[in-house]
């Protein structure tokens, strides 16, 4: 949603893209996995307002009239509860959000 919040206001062919990968040899919160996967959330908006860059992930900080702040906190909160992280890259006209989750698998009876 707020890559598509952020997209409202630009001219010309607005893109939204999803990419995913597998990741091999990640460390996420002081772990270390054998595979993790990679979501890669990118928009050509105009960017994450210098100002506020390092503070997005905190509560009740939004760069939108009218947002509350709350959705990228929210997500860090589930994404860190499944042990994995968020990041964002951002300058004018490239956002790119990247989300790191472990991958664990069981064997059956082990």
């Amino acid at each position: 949603r707020n890559a598509a919040q952020a997209l409202d206001n630009v001219p010309g062919d607005r893109e939204i893209k999803l990419r995913t990968r597998v990741a091999r040899g990640v460390t996420l919160s002081k772990r270390r996995y054998r595979l993790a996967l990679a979501l890669f959330i990118e928009d050509n908006g105009p960017g994450v307002p210098e100002a506020i860059r390092d503070k997005i992930f905190f509560p009740l900080v939004s760069g939108r009239e009218g947002g509350s702040g709350l959705g990228l906190t929210i997500a860090q909160t589930f994404i860190a509860q499944h042990n994995g992280a968020i990041e964002c890259d951002s300058v004018p006209g490239r956002t790119i959000f990247t989300i790191l989750l472990p991958l664990e698998f069981h064997r059956a009876g082990a």
